[in-house]
């Protein structure tokens, strides 16, 4: 059921990616996939980078990768068919994006009372025009010699469990899904399998109003493959799957390695030309 030809879950410099939406393209190209799509966090600036590079040899589905929350757990919600250029979602993701950049602050503050020295301007150097997070202050931390990987610095200091640790900005689901949903996207659960609680939050969300499952993910097991794979079925979801790329050493997966079927596109196509009717 499903196919290395196509990847809709890719991340790239515009949030905690190592490669430029370009080279994403390219790289695509190479290994022969027919349709990505970059989901990027809170972030659509890569998009058209990515449109343009891709000069019709490629299929680019414009996404992004929205966050929400349900109490303590973290719930991303992936947009396909986003209409990119609307002013709403973008007036509504630079709200992440500001509080993205204080979060940091306070993250290096918390550090800094225990004695680890963290540098805000050398994070912002290293996230360049990305959305600003953690993976960039675990490149400090391992840069300045506290940790020597970026997995050490989320184990140590910017885990959930972390006394350093600050929550997201709080969002509801719901709220997320609207917005993806307003701008003719289709709102699709990310990695259900990494939440925790895996059918019980499906089911929340199909309530919120989701329309997709992400079936096909590196971090799920089989059972968790067929689980999904039976809920998405039973409840009319679309069903996709991509590799949740972001390079080594932030991830460990590669471009192409997940994926899903063409059925996948051409159901995300016809369902967000039926919501901008």
């Amino acid at each position: 059921m499903t196919s290395n030809k196509i990847d809709l879950h890719i991340h790239s410099k515009f949030s905690d990616g190592l490669l430029s939406p370009s080279e994403i393209v390219d790289t695509a190209i190479k290994i022969g996939l027919k349709v990505i799509s970059i989901t990027d966090h809170d972030s659509i600036f890569g998009v058209d980078e990515a449109l343009t590079r891709a000069n019709r040899r490629i299929e680019v589905i414009p996404a992004v990768e929205m966050s929400s929350n349900i109490g303590n757990l973290d719930i991303h919600i992936l947009g396909y068919y986003i209409d990119h250029h609307s002013k709403a979602l973008l007036s509504f993701l630079e709200e992440f994006r500001e509080y993205r950049e204080k979060r940091v602050k306070k993250i290096i503050e918390k550090l800094l009372v225990d004695g680890i020295k963290i540098d805000f301007e050398r994070v912002k150097e290293i996230a360049t025009n990305a959305a600003m997070g953690r993976p960039h202050i675990a490149e400090v931390l391992k840069e300045n010699g506290y940790v020597h990987s970026i997995s050490e610095a989320f184990i140590r200091y910017l885990g959930y469990h972390s006394p350093y640790y600050v929550p997201k900005k709080t969002a509801k689901p719901k709220e997320v899904i609207k917005k993806i949903k307003d701008c003719g996207g289709v709102p699709v659960l990310a990695h259900p399998g990494t939440i925790g609680q895996d059918s019980e939050i499906i089911y929340v969300l199909i309530k919120d109003g989701i329309l997709g499952l992400e079936v096909w993910h590196p971090e799920h097991s089989k059972r968790q493959v067929d689980e999904f794979y039976e809920i998405g079925i039973k409840n009319g979801l679309i069903l996709t799957g991509g590799s949740d790329f972001h390079g080594y050493p932030r991830g460990h997966s590669s471009i192409g390695e997940c994926g899903c079927g063409m059925e996948s596109v051409c159901d995300l196509k016809k369902l967000s030309v039926k919501l901008r009717d």
